[in-house]
């Protein structure tokens, strides 16, 4: 598998593969962009890819996984979203469970 990360690098949103030199955009709607973009690509060519998206805090925003496209479709398949508001397991208390 590989895994697509979008970071802020300074004042530039940094988009990385590992063994390819990071791209650089100014603004993290661009940075997002191509990185979905380059998913699409490696998945098109038979990879399975991650896209890890953080923000300016260090916080993970959101993780999409890119699949290969199926035997009758021309398109990969993005699947995934936000992680914001989710609660950590550790943290849900009682949902869930079931009252003696």
């Amino acid at each position: 598998m590989q895994i697509v990360v979008v970071e802020p690098a300074g004042d530039v949103w940094s988009v990385r593969v590992d063994g390819v030199e990071p791209q650089l955009f100014m603004r993290g709607r661009a940075a997002e962009e191509a990185a979905r973009n380059l998913a699409e690509a490696l998945a098109a060519a038979g990879d399975t890819v991650e896209i890890q998206l953080f923000l300016r805090n260090g916080e993970k925003a959101a993780r999409f996984i890119c699949l290969p496209p199926g035997p009758d479709e021309d398109k990969p398949l993005l699947v995934g979203g936000s992680v914001l508001g989710r609660v950590p397991p550790s943290d849900r208390g009682d949902i869930g469970r079931v009252a003696a």
